[in-house]
C-alpha cells in the first residue's frame, strides 16, 4: 500500500487543529486562554499557540488581556470575532420589505424593521434589498462586511437557492434580482428561499414547533400560504414546491381572503383587536373565514398527519383567534386532530428564518476554508 505524502498528512492535521480551536471559540461564552483551549480541544498548548496566529491574522479570532485573578502577568484571552462580519435575513414581497441582521454567530445586532412600499417591479425590489442591507450595516456597530444574505420571496426556490417560479411577482424573475444582489455584494454568500419555508425554519429554531415534530405552518397576511414540516425538517419536495396547496384553484384561498376583507370593510385588524367584546358580526366573519380555508388546510393535515398546526399572522390576536376557529373546523376533516397552536413570532418569522439560514451558511463557509 502506498502512503500519502507527509506534506499532505501535515496539512490535513493542521486543518483539523484549526477547526478544533475555531469550533471551541465559536461555541464559547467568553474568552479562553491558550491553556483553556488546550484543555477543551485536547490539543497541546504548543499546538494551540501555533494555530492562533493565522486565525488572528484572518480576523476570525480576537485577543485581549484578561484581568488577573491573582498577582502575576495577566493572561491573554481569545474569542471568536463574531463582529468581523454580518449575517442578514430579508423578507420581501410586492407590498414591502423587512430585514434583520446578526453577527457571524447570528446574534441580532440590527433588529427587525419593515418598510411598506410598492415593490411589484423587479428593479425596485432589487434596489430595496440593497438599500435595506446598507441601512442594517450602518446600524450594526462594529460589522464591516456582509458575510451571508438570505432573501425570502413569495415564490418557489430550487435546491441551489435560486428563484424559479412565482405567480405573485413574475417581474422579479425577469429582472433577475439574484444577479443584481451578487453584483452589489460580490463577497457575500447569497441565497433565496420561499418566505413561508423560512418562517417554518424560524418556528423550528425558536417558535412553536418542537424538535422532531411534524407540523403544518399556515401563514395569513397579504396572502395565505403554507409549509410542511416533517420530523423537524422543512419539506421541500422535488422542485421546492412542497406545501404550495394554495396553487390549487379549488382551494380558493385568495377568494376566502377577499371575502374576509370585504366583510371587514378593509379593516381586518379590527376583527381581532376588539378583545372579549368581539361583535357577533366579527365572530361570524372569523368563523366563515376559517371554514373557507379549512378544506385546503385539512388536505395538508391528511397528507402528513402532523402533531400540530401552527397559525401565524402579523396580528397576534389573529393567530390566537384563528387557531381556535380552525381547530373547530379541522375536527371532522382529520383522522387524528392535531393541536392547533398560535405562533408568537409574528411578522418577523421569515426574517428570523432567513437569518438562521445565513448564519448556517457562514458556519459552513468558515469550516470549509483553510487558514
Amino acid at each position: 500500500m502506498t502512503s500519502q505524502p507527509l506534506g499532505t498528512d501535515l496539512a490535513a492535521m493542521r486543518r483539523l487543529n484549526d477547526h478544533a480551536v475555531l469550533t471551541t471559540l465559536w461555541e464559547a461564552d467568553g474568552p479562553l486562554t491558550a491553556t483553556q483551549l488546550a484543555s477543551v480541544t485536547g490539543l497541546s498548548r504548543t499546538t494551540v499557540e501555533a494555530v492562533l496566529p493565522s486565525l488572528l491574522e484572518n480576523g476570525l479570532v480576537a485577543a485581549e488581556q484578561l484581568r488577573p485573578h491573582r498577582a502575576g502577568r495577566p493572561a491573554r484571552g481569545y474569542s471568536f470575532a463574531a463582529a468581523h462580519g454580518m449575517s442578514v435575513g430579508i423578507d420581501i414581497g410586492p407590498h414591502g420589505i423587512a430585514g434583520i441582521a446578526g453577527d457571524l454567530r447570528g446574534t441580532v445586532i440590527a433588529p427587525h424593521r419593515r418598510i411598506e412600499q410598492d415593490l411589484s417591479g423587479g428593479e425596485d425590489a432589487a434596489a430595496a434589498v440593497i438599500d435595506l442591507v446598507a441601512a442594517l450595516l450602518d446600524e450594526a456597530t462594529g460589522a464591516r462586511e456582509i458575510a451571508a444574505l438570505t432573501v425570502g420571496i413569495p415564490g418557489i426556490v430550487d435546491a441551489d437557492g435560486h428563484p424559479v417560479k412565482t405567480t405573485v411577482v413574475p417581474d422579479w424573475l425577469e429582472a433577475d434580482i439574484d444577479a443584481h444582489l451578487r453584483r452589489a455584494f460580490p463577497d457575500a454568500r447569497i441565497s433565496f428561499d420561499n418566505d413561508t419555508k423560512l418562517a417554518a425554519i424560524a418556528e423550528i429554531e425558536s417558535g412553536a414547533v418542537g424538535a422532531d415534530e411534524t407540523a403544518v405552518l399556515l401563514r395569513i397576511g397579504n396572502r395565505i400560504s403554507a409549509a410542511s414540516i416533517v420530523d423537524g425538517r422543512v419539506a421541500r419536495g422535488a422542485h421546492g414546491a412542497a406545501g404550495e396547496i394554495g396553487a390549487l384553484g379549488r382551494v380558493a384561498w385568495p377568494q376566502a381572503q377577499q371575502r374576509l376583507t370585504t366583510r371587514a370593510a378593509g379593516q381586518i385588524e379590527r376583527l381581532f383587536l376588539e378583545g372579549d367584546g368581539l361583535s357577533a358580526q366579527a365572530h361570524a366573519a372569523v368563523s366563515d373565514f376559517a371554514a373557507d380555508i379549512a378544506d385546503g388546510l385539512g388536505a395538508l393535515v391528511l397528507a402528513i398527519d402532523p402533531h400540530a398546526v401552527v397559525i401565524s399572522s402579523s396580528i397576534p390576536e389573529a393567530s390566537t383567534r384563528l387557531a381556535a376557529a380552525l381547530s373547530r373546523e379541522l375536527d371532522g376533516r382529520a383522522l387524528f386532530l392535531p393541536e392547533v397552536r398560535p405562533s408568537a413570532l409574528g411578522a418577523a418569522a421569515p426574517c428570523l428564518g432567513a437569518l438562521a439560514v445565513s448564519t448556517a451558511a457562514v458556519h459552513e463557509q468558515l469550516f470549509a476554508r483553510e487558514y
